[in-house]
């Protein structure tokens, strides 16, 4: 039996004449009558009660011809279904995403347009460290990757099976408490930064992040403090316990206006913020939304 069978024996069961199903089927009458007798006989049952005249459903019709009903419509909705994700319409993205991309509104304006194009796709998000997304992403685990790369630093490379779209760039600046000595000049040469305290962000790669802040400063920092978000970082920085090196995305963070931000003298390193994807992707959900992000 099948879905064939049912449509022949809801068209039949519906006119009750076997000459009008078989013009609306588009099919000869008597290779109806087989296809509907082939049934029967797959069933063990009698369907339809037949003399020269009148066509009746028996009470095991009846209530087959609820249920091929139901079978036929589901049948046609996995079909929509099926289409729709073939074409990328509904689906499932797992997203990971690093802290300072959220700050900087591009997390959130890619997001929204995604979801006016995209409506019934289901977004998994999740707040993960930069080699942690990399990780996943190689492992499968997400799918997209917001992240913060260091734009001019060797420390920076992806696998191989991995490809990005860069979005934006953001230069790095040095948080420092308002009242640091240092707060009065509108730029900070990075010698006058040896001997500060410094706060590190960290996360699942504690070494990367250390080495990526003394490529950035030319020197090994003197760390006071680690903390695992932004906010905590800047927090610890208004509370007068030392100086970061964030991206300026991250200048929003205001502290009770207890911080301020201030370019590094002599830095070429800067924050790009990118969207980092298995180049062998071919999700059609994922691969609509690295369109998106390419033309926008």
């Amino acid at each position: 039996m099948d879905l064939r069978h049912l449509r022949y024996f809801v068209a039949t069961a519906e006119e009750l004449h076997f000459g009008r199903a078989a013009n609306r089927l588009h099919i000869a009458q008597p290779a109806l009558s087989i296809q509907i007798k082939a049934l029967e006989e797959t069933l063990g049952v009698q369907l339809l009660n037949r003399t020269n005249r009148v066509v009746t459903l028996t009470e095991a019709g009846r209530l087959f011809l609820r249920e091929a009903r139901r079978t036929l419509e589901q049948a046609q909705h996995a079909a929509i279904v099926a289409r729709r994700a073939g074409r990328g319409e509904i689906g499932r993205i797992e997203i990971g995403y690093s802290a300072d991309v959220s700050y900087s509104g591009v997390l959130s304006k890619t997001l929204r347009e995604y979801r006016r194009q995209m409506p019934d796709v289901e977004l998994g998000l999740q707040e993960l460290h930069p080699s942690t997304q990399i990780a996943q992403l190689l492992e499968g685990r997400i799918q997209i990757g917001f992240l913060a790369s260091f734009i001019g630093s060797p420390a920076w490379k992806l696998p191989q099976d991995l490809d990005a779209i860069r979005l934006m760039e953001w230069p790095l600046r040095i948080a420092l408490p308002v009242d640091h000595p240092l707060a009065r000049r509108s730029r900070i040469p990075r010698e006058a930064l040896a001997d500060e305290p410094f706060i590190l962000y960290v996360g699942s790669d504690i070494e990367q992040d250390r080495s990526l802040v003394q490529l950035t400063l030319g020197f090994a920092p003197r760390v006071a403090y680690e903390a695992r978000s932004g906010f905590s970082l800047i927090s610890l920085v208004g509370a007068g316990l030392g100086v970061a090196i964030v991206p300026s995305s991250v200048s929003s963070i205001s502290i009770g206006e207890h911080v301020v931000y201030r370019p590094i003298s002599g830095n070429t390193i800067q924050i790009g913020t990118e969207v980092v994807f298995r180049r062998d992707a071919d999700d059609p959900a994922v691969v609509n939304f690295l369109q998106m992000v390419r033309l926008d």
